[in-house]
């Protein structure tokens, strides 16, 4: 029965209920819990269960000597109340990448923002490769996103965490809004490493103070946990040598972190490249990156 509820009248004639707040509107959810297998001397998708809004897929073509998992979000992006969950393992011995098809983006929030939580687990002798493309901020987005990665004995992590403020190809700022990026890292239990990143209220203009962003509106962190870390640290850094931003290499515990400071995203792009590439011994980046 036709129950008029657009002109505020239930189909008896009396007023409608008002209608429901954003926070209880149904809003997008994406989850994936998927898992890497060391078969016959090869890795390949062991469990693959994906619902909502995200998508996994596996191109046939090997990324070298390692299949790589390319994450899709078919809703386009965040907003209001939008959540991702996202659980990737890698068993025993196996080697693989995970990127995703495209830079996340996340749109203006109405009150609370969205959620990205990751949960990624490295077997004992397996190789993890998370490189997802950057995250892109709007003006007024609010963004909280967890990430916590568990490695067995042996195993090693390279993973990237990149953040846009703003849509910097269109000459677009974010004014306002907030973030608050959370990473830690245990190895057999132990947590080795942790960082909390939280920007809340004029992120411009907190951006534009030299203590905190020196006017740089791009970001990001590498972190590769592995026993041949050390050695990679020279070469690195002979590379950042000509990068355009502003950028930093450190290593300690078989822990090397690179964080890096850009005026906009093309910058940090460049300069997220030529450290992967010394990172991942001259391996080409997934081809999604050059789409």
């Amino acid at each position: 029965m036709y129950s008029g509820d657009h002109l505020g009248l239930t189909a008896a004639g009396n007023a409608a209920p008002p209608p429901r707040t954003i926070s209880e509107r149904v809003r997008s959810r994406g989850e994936i819990d998927m898992s890497f297998a060391c078969v016959d001397a090869k890795t390949a998708l062991f469990r693959s269960f994906q619902s909502g809004c995200l998508r996994l897929r596996v191109p046939r073509r090997m990324e070298g000597d390692r299949p790589c998992a390319v994450l899709i979000n078919t809703s386009g992006g965040l907003a209001e109340g939008d959540r991702l969950s996202q659980r990737i393992a890698w068993e025993k011995g196996s080697r693989a990448v995970v990127s995703t098809q495209a830079a996340e983006k996340v749109y203006r929030a109405l009150a609370t923002g969205c959620e990205i939580e990751t949960r990624i687990d490295v077997a004992a002798g397996a190789e993890a490769e998370w490189l997802p493309q950057e995250t892109i901020l709007f003006d007024r987005a609010r963004l909280r996103r967890d990430t916590q990665v568990s490695l067995g004995a042996d195993a090693s992590f390279l993973g990237v965490e990149a953040i846009v403020l703003g849509r910097t190809a269109m000459a677009e700022h974010m004014r306002e809004g907030a973030l608050r990026d959370s990473l830690r890292i245990r190895r057999e239990g132990k947590l080795i490493y942790a960082d909390v990143l939280a920007l809340d209220g004029a992120i411009d203009a907190l951006m534009s103070r030299r203590a905190i962003g020196n006017g740089g509106c791009a970001m990001a962190v590498i972190l590769h946990v592995a026993e041949k870390a050390a050695a990679l640290l020279d070469p690195l850094r002979q590379a950042l040598e000509q990068a355009g931003g502003l950028v930093a290499a450190s290593c300690w515990n078989g822990i090397l972190a690179v964080r890096m400071l850009a005026p906009e995203g093309a910058t940090l792009r460049r300069d997220l490249i030529a450290s992967l590439a010394v990172l991942r011994g001259g391996r080409p980046l997934p081809r999604v990156w050059s789409c």
